[in-house]
């Protein structure tokens, strides 16, 4: 069955609700509360794969982490906790296909996978972090080479230009937050230029840490990467393919309150500590301006709030154009739940359609495809 998705956009008129601005060279779009153009979306649902069909489980995917889709349109969803293969195959149409990269340590066999994307030469590209290598299979899941890295990479994305942005992580003695560094880095992952830092708490017994780690997002389209760190408020900084600074975009908004509910998910993580720790979480009285955000092939920016929509599990997504101009809201229906990590590439627009996980009413997943218009 056809179901279209709740769409809302307001409309003002062109740039009364947008200031431009230099800093320090670059330069600033600042977006208010409304929308600044009259922008029309429309999602169509095409298609529904049950992620936790039995074939699926007996074949050993367990707990899909995320995915991605090649240039036909077939969907290569992922796993981390198989203890057989770990990457599973769909037609454009949802038929299961095959499925690959076993575990093991063997040539094409892969231990922990970090994250799964396909590169410029659509190749599918396997980040296993725990070996510190890189598979590559192409699209039928044929194994055809791998390189090992110095560093243990948590992320890798490939970059048109044969360059890639990396993440890894790191350490400073007394602090009680460990550090993700996303760099550009060249096809043999010499840095050209830091992009940006995360910082995630570590629970500990001898300091107070925050519940809520701040939130970011890393993206790309159009050879613009997007990131943004929650720590900064609303703001996305845009680089060229070089990790060059080109315009920073930002938002007003109203921040929105820690609900009762989100509170009682956040309490969820601590179950399994000792009370010493427990006792030294400090709960926020407002939520980061963002949960995560994806960009579509037209350098269009899709920022997930932590504004509920009337569903239940629903939240608004605040759109952006090409130029960093706020066009239009979208309800993208759940695939996720506060405070719940669902993976990278939980959701993405490629081929001129959303894909994205959503959890039924089982808790388990499955992954929704909805052509955009």
């Amino acid at each position: 069955m056809v179901a279209i998705f709740f769409v809302f956009v307001a409309c003002h008129k062109e740039n009364r609700q947008v200031e431009q601005l230099m800093e320090n060279g670059i330069e600033v779009i600042v977006n208010h509360p409304q929308p600044a153009k009259l922008k029309t979306f429309e999602l169509e649902q095409e298609l529904v794969i049950d992620l936790s069909s039995n074939e699926l489980v007996q074949r050993g995917l367990a707990d899909p982490a995320a995915f991605d889709v090649d240039s036909e349109g077939n969907i290569y969803v992922w796993s981390q906790t198989s203890n057989q293969d770990h990457v599973f195959i769909f037609s454009s149409t949802g038929t299961y296909i095959a499925a690959f990269g076993r575990t093991g340590q063997g040539p094409g066999e892969v231990q922990f996978l970090a994250n799964v994307m396909f590169d410029s030469n659509d190749e599918l590209m396997v980040v296993d972090s725990q070996q510190r290598k890189l598979v590559y299979f192409d699209r039928s899941g044929a194994y055809l080479r791998q390189r090992i890295s110095l560093m243990r990479l948590l992320l890798v994305i490939p970059l048109r230009d044969g360059n890639y942005i990396t993440g890894t992580q790191t350490s400073i003695p007394g602090e009680i937050f460990n550090r993700i560094i996303l760099n550009v880095c060249d096809s043999d992952f010499n840095v050209i230029n830091e992009i940006g830092q995360l910082r995630y708490y570590r629970p500990n017994a001898e300091q107070i840490f925050p519940a809520v780690n701040p939130t970011s997002i890393i993206q790309v389209s159009k050879n613009i990467i997007f990131f943004a760190n929650s720590e900064k408020g609303y703001e996305i900084e845009c680089f060229d393919k070089r990790g060059k600074l080109t315009r920073v975009i930002r938002k007003d908004f109203a921040p929105v309150p820690l609900s009762g509910k989100n509170k009682e998910v956040l309490n969820e993580r601590y179950l399994r500590f000792p009370p010493e720790i427990r006792n030294k979480v400090v709960y926020p009285t407002v939520l980061p301006p963002f949960q995560t955000g994806f960009a579509d092939e037209d350098g269009r920016l899709y920022i997930m709030t932590n504004e509920e929509s009337d569903v239940n599990g629903q939240y608004w997504h605040d759109i952006f154009d090409e130029k960093g101009i706020f066009i239009g809201r979208v309800c993208i229906g759940n695939y996720g739940i506060y405070g719940k990590f669902q993976g990278f590439l939980f959701t993405l627009a490629r081929n001129g359609r959303l894909y994205h996980f959503r959890e039924n009413r089982d808790g388990f997943k499955e992954l929704v495809v909805s052509r955009m218009q």
